[in-house]
């Protein structure tokens, strides 16, 4: 069953990094000036998923860690879903941009915090 959970897990960061990526594509203007920092940015805007994903791993031994894991990873591609929806697609304005920025701040906080909490849910389940 926590095999299930560790899938879960890295289906819902895969499909939230290929998400972000395909949105900021969308939403980009091709040059190849700015390839570089394009680049760049794609890579800080899925990286809060890496380590999530990669954890998961780890938490196959523990049903607690692993379903606290799968919360975090859950949240932290919602409220990026919700935030870059808002900047562009609702709130639409030339600024909305810097969401790819700082919005990766806050998934690390978030992702930061739950994998502390699930290492200690799934150190608490070994012996």
């Amino acid at each position: 069953m926590n095999a299930r959970l560790v899938l879960a897990i890295r289906a819902v960061a895969a499909a939230s990094a290929l998400a972000t990526l395909a949105l900021m594509v969308w939403a980009m203007t091709f040059s190849w000036s700015g390839l570089g920092f394009v680049l760049g940015l794609m890579a800080w805007c899925v990286s809060p998923y890496v380590p999530l994903a990669f954890a998961a791993g780890g938490m196959r031994a523990s049903r607690a860690g692993a379903t606290a894991l799968l919360v975090t990873t859950l949240v932290v591609a919602g409220a990026a879903g919700i935030a870059y929806g808002d900047a562009f697609f609702i709130h639409l304005d030339a600024q909305g941009a810097l969401i790819l920025i700082f919005m990766p701040v806050w998934q690390w906080v978030g992702a930061l915090v739950g994998l502390v909490v699930a290492s200690l849910l799934a150190s608490r389940a070994r012996p």
